[in-house]
């Protein structure tokens, strides 16, 4: 028998922010899919469930859904690299 997923709850504002990510046309299609991961999270849907839909992996799932629920929307932004 399968797990329940481990409840995961977004702000309202956290919400309402990554919704209007969705809506705007200049955004990165990496900051898109995290913005979609994470509010299907907060629907309830299991990663497993979120990852065949969006056509990512489990992994991709869970670290964008740890990196939320640790710094929040911030973590969702590409961290800087080394480099140039």
């Amino acid at each position: 028998m399968a797990r329940k997923p481990a409840p995961f709850n977004l702000t309202v504002n956290d919400q309402l922010e990554l919704e209007s990510w969705l809506r705007t046309s200049t955004l990165s299609q990496n900051l898109v899919l995290r913005a979609r991961i994470v509010l299907a999270l907060n629907a309830g849907e299991s990663p497993k469930v979120v990852a065949e839909r969006l056509g990512t992996t489990t992994a991709t799932v869970f670290k964008w859904r740890n990196r939320y629920t640790e710094q929040g929307l911030s973590g969702l932004q590409d961290a800087p690299r080394p480099g140039q």
